[in-house]
């Protein structure tokens, strides 16, 4: 994928259990043209994502994490970087009146997750965006 004169493409990827955090950046890692970064507390998530809102292109977190759910952080990441998509995935059942009520949730994943699934899926959106963003008159 060739990206001449554009800004990095940022994908987060935020979940309490280390070992699944670093196994979803080490698998969307794959994806040509996309840095990620994993995060274990979604505090520090925020503040990152605040920093570089402009080249946050896809978020994920988990629902159930300490500090705050990932409602409450998609809700956030959703005033600070709109043009963000943002993913929930949990492996709880969750409620779709919550989604609803926050609209902060551009879509669900449930957990377990395959990997094709989640690297399909954040290809097609890093993809799409790609595209939209080589359409726009400077």
């Amino acid at each position: 994928m060739e990206r001449n004169n554009q800004s990095p493409v940022f994908v987060a990827v935020i979940d309490d259990e280390v070992d699944l955090a670093y196994l979803f950046k080490e698998a969307l890692n794959q994806i040509d043209g996309v840095e990620v970064f994993a995060f274990t507390d979604p505090l520090l998530a925020l503040e990152h994502i605040k920093a570089n809102h402009q080249n946050y292109r896809v978020v994920i977190s988990d629902y159930r994490m300490p500090t705050m759910t990932g409602m409450e952080l998609l809700s956030k990441i959703k005033d600070v970087s709109p043009a963000a998509t943002r993913i929930m995935m949990s492996a709880f059942e969750v409620q779709d009146e919550l989604f609803q009520e926050c609209n902060c949730v551009d879509k669900f994943l449930q957990k377990p997750v395959l990997m094709t699934d989640l690297i399909n899926e954040v290809r097609m959106l890093v993809s799409k965006i790609q595209i939209l963003g080589t359409n726009r008159i400077s």
